[in-house]
């Protein structure tokens, strides 16, 4: 029988030991609600300073927030500008924002497209269709758009996370479409919700937090975090399957028991 060498078997390699790893380090949430549920009153319950993207133009929402710098209905050359200079400051040691918030992505991911149908100059990804006398409106064809679209949200997560900042996505929900068994004639449902739009659901496997945002029928708001049978939703942190909706008292709980557990051990 061989004996295990001895020494340190991830010597020279790059990474983290997942003993030095936390769940509240950086962290990832993807919110999903109704609209007017109280999405983005839980968003701006984060870590600040908090860069505050309102792609719906709803700035009075977050009147007398503080620690909130909210831009309102930026293009997507604002986002890529503002990535660069926080890519800049990171590299020089400067400070970042501690979150950074995009709200909704219901109407980011239609930024999103426009930049897309701006660059497509043969016009392979739109239709045009003329509304009064002189303008212009654009609507997808085809699934290059969906697919440029897909890649743009993989991509602006992926920045963030090496940015290191926490990032909150808001998401507005919708009936989940069953594909099988819908026809062209009948939609068909598969009794849960997701996120509108339905093509950007895969997104949520790249959040550690995806919390569920609805008001209950005496008028208080809870947030859902783990799976039910409207959704799988889910948390890496010590938390309750429903919590008040705040991020801040929910990083504290889970401070709370992970102290508690670590003493009782």
């Amino acid at each position: 029988m061989s004996t295990p060498a001895q020494g340190n078997p991830f010597a020279n390699m790059g990474g983290t030991p997942s003993e030095d790893l936390t769940p509240t380090g950086r962290l990832k949430i993807a919110i999903v609600g109704k609209p007017k549920s109280g999405k983005s009153t839980l968003a701006a319950t984060a870590r600040t300073p908090m860069l505050y993207y309102d792609h719906d133009d709803r700035p009075e929402s977050l009147a007398g927030k503080p620690g909130l710098l909210v831009k309102s209905r930026p293009t997507m050359p604002d986002i890529e500008a503002d990535l660069s200079i926080m890519q800049a400051a990171k590299k020089q040691g400067k400070p970042l924002p501690r979150t950074v918030v995009h709200d909704t992505i219901t109407f980011l991911q239609r930024t999103m497209e426009n930049e897309i149908f701006r660059q497509d100059t043969g016009k392979s990804t739109y239709k045009e269709f003329r509304v009064g006398n002189s303008t212009f409106m654009k609507i997808r064809k085809g699934w290059d758009a969906i697919n440029g679209i897909q890649r743009y949200i993989d991509y602006l997560i992926t920045e963030y996370t090496y940015l290191g900042v926490d990032l909150i996505f808001v998401f507005h929900e919708k009936n989940e479409k069953d594909a099988v068994e819908s026809t062209q004639d009948r939609t068909e449902y598969t009794g849960q919700l997701t996120t509108d739009p339905q093509y950007l659901s895969s997104s949520l496997s790249l959040f550690n937090e995806v919390y569920h945002i609805k008001v209950q029928p005496n008028g208080t708001y809870i947030c859902e975090c783990k799976p039910n049978v409207y959704g799988n939703w889910n948390t890496t942190l010590m938390l309750d399957a429903t919590e008040p909706p705040n991020i801040l008292k929910m990083i504290e709980k889970h401070e709370q028991k992970r102290n508690t557990s670590k003493q009782g051990a």
